[in-house]
């Protein structure tokens, strides 16, 4: 003979199994919306590396002794593939990015680049596996002048339209240069790992930030000698950036500050 409590095991059974499947389907839904780690490799992660160099458009070895780097062919879907090498390290308030690259000129100008050659740097701010969102960062080293230029995607007729942050509401934040040293040429930039621009994004000690590299090369007969890609051409083609927990300061930005 059954009794109550035993007549009930088979409902509360039930009731439990639907608990853990419901439980089971919120969790799932949760990581489902978190941010998903952007689609790099672990040869294409750079850094915690914790370093400063002067931005004079020269790839001083001892400057950038400290830095994260590796050397690597660029992808071209038109060209001849080029060999760059790159160069990432922050301090306790800069990003810095060097790169050189075996091109066989160092163009200022150009009919298609009226800043000759450069590297475009796209940035997946929020590390989702996907460049191109509005409001990324963008980053432009050029030889030619103005050499520098902090901009962002705003939202144009092509998805990679990217604007000047001073043209729409924010400020240019950080600086470069550019050169030609024996057979290469050399491009050097830092941009604050946090600003107070709600154009840029903002780091800290840990995050990991996604990017790709895009040169652009002006030919000496102002041609255009087609782009070249790292670490490829697709929007999910990601590398990597961590962050470093950094106390190295830059001494003319925090003796800025304290005047402001």
């Amino acid at each position: 003979m059954q009794t109550t409590t035993q007549k009930n095991i088979p409902a509360l059974l039930g009731i439990g199994a639907l608990f853990v499947l419901f439980a089971s389907i919120a969790i799932i839904a949760i990581l489902a919306s978190l941010p998903r780690p952007a689609s790099a490799h672990v040869s294409d992660a750079y850094g915690p590396a914790c370093g400063a160099a002067t931005m004079d458009g020269v790839i001083n070895a001892d400057e950038w002794s400290i830095a994260s780097t590796q050397t690597f062919q660029m992808v071209s879907p038109s060209a001849d593939s080029l060999t760059a090498t790159l160069y990432v390290m922050n301090s306790g308030y800069y990003l810095y990015i060097g790169v050189t690259i075996n091109d066989d000129e160092f163009t200022p100008q150009g009919l298609y680049l009226e800043k000759g050659d450069g590297f475009r740097i796209d940035f997946d701010n929020d590390h989702s596996g996907s460049l191109f969102a509005l409001y990324d960062d963008v980053l432009n080293i050029n030889a030619g002048l103005p050499q520098f230029s902090d901009r962002h995607l705003y939202g144009g007729s092509v998805p990679t339209s990217s604007g000047w942050d001073v043209d729409y509401g924010g400020t240019s934040d950080g600086s470069g240069a550019a050169s030609r040293v024996s057979d290469l040429n050399h491009f050097e930039l830092r941009h604050p790992v946090c600003s107070n621009d709600r154009l840029d994004f903002c780091l800290h000690p840990g995050d990991v930030v996604g990017f790709r590299l895009e040169y652009l090369d002006a030919e000496g007969d102002g041609s255009f000698g087609g782009s070249q890609f790292y670490p490829g051409t697709g929007g999910t083609a990601i590398a990597d950036i961590v962050i470093g927990a950094c106390t190295a300061g830059d001494l003319r930005v925090y003796l800025s500050l304290i005047q402001k």
